[in-house]
């Protein structure tokens, strides 16, 4: 890991593309950035552990972070994976409460990082920082919300579906959709609280049905869409 002081090009800056700071002035946004360090993370590396003192809020600029729970056991439960614009430490911020969880880069990943006391006072000076906080961490609930939902009805088609429309896609032949899955399968299991076996079954049936194809190193391509979008959402389909 390496630490850097904030040396970003205004066209270029970190708190642009995060929704937390998309509610100020390009000048207000360059204020916001003075206070920002540039951390560099290669794959693997910590951003932090578990219990550990986590008194600042970090954005992801570029790359993707996995956060994920250890057991007593030792089992691994990956909760979610960040990408650009994406922050993590406000629950530390608002609570004082140590994290229960880790975060660990999964590719070469760049993190632009806040110490809660300047984050207090940007907070105190432009409160839609604030406000926007708030609406992060209630589309996170939200989120949760469905995926427990989701997990009680046993249906991993659905959650299946969601995460692969969730994926950021280029466009491919005929109106598919091409996606990378950003974690090893085992960790797409774990995200999606079910067994490298049943999401390989998943995936394969999806396949065998024309819904998807697979390709090498994680690539899959949607080649209907459709189907895949009621599987996500089974309930509006009826």
């Amino acid at each position: 890991m390496s630490i850097e002081a904030h040396t970003q090009p205004s066209d270029d800056l970190c708190v642009a593309r995060v929704p937390l700071f998309q509610g100020l002035t390009h000048a207000q946004q360059l204020e916001v950035a003075g206070f920002a360090r540039t951390v560099h993370l290669d794959a693997l590396d910590q951003a932090y552990a578990a219990g550990s003192d986590m008194s600042q809020l970090m954005v992801v600029h570029t790359g993707n972070v996995k956060i994920l729970r250890t057991s007593v056991t030792g089992h691994e439960q990956v909760l979610r994976v960040l990408g650009p614009g994406d922050f993590i430490g406000e629950s530390a911020f608002l609570t004082g409460a140590q994290p229960d969880h880790t975060a660990q880069a999964l590719v070469r990943t760049e993190l632009c990082v806040f110490r809660h006391a300047d984050l207090g006072r940007l907070i105190e000076k432009h409160p839609s920082i604030g406000l926007r906080m708030l609406q992060g961490v209630i589309k996170r609930l939200d989120d949760t919300e469905a995926r427990l939902a989701s997990i009680v009805s046993g249906n991993l088609s659905s959650r299946l579906a969601d995460y692969l429309i969730s994926l950021p896609g280029k466009p491919g032949p005929q109106g598919a959709i091409e996606v990378v899955l950003p974690l090893a399968k085992k960790d797409v299991a774990s995200l999606l609280s079910t067994t490298p076996e049943s999401l390989s079954r998943q995936l394969r049936r999806l396949t065998d049905s024309g819904v998807i194809s697979q390709h090498g190193q994680g690539q899959i391509t949607i080649i209907d869409v459709a189907t895949l979008s009621a599987l996500s959402h089974p309930a509006a389909h009826r």
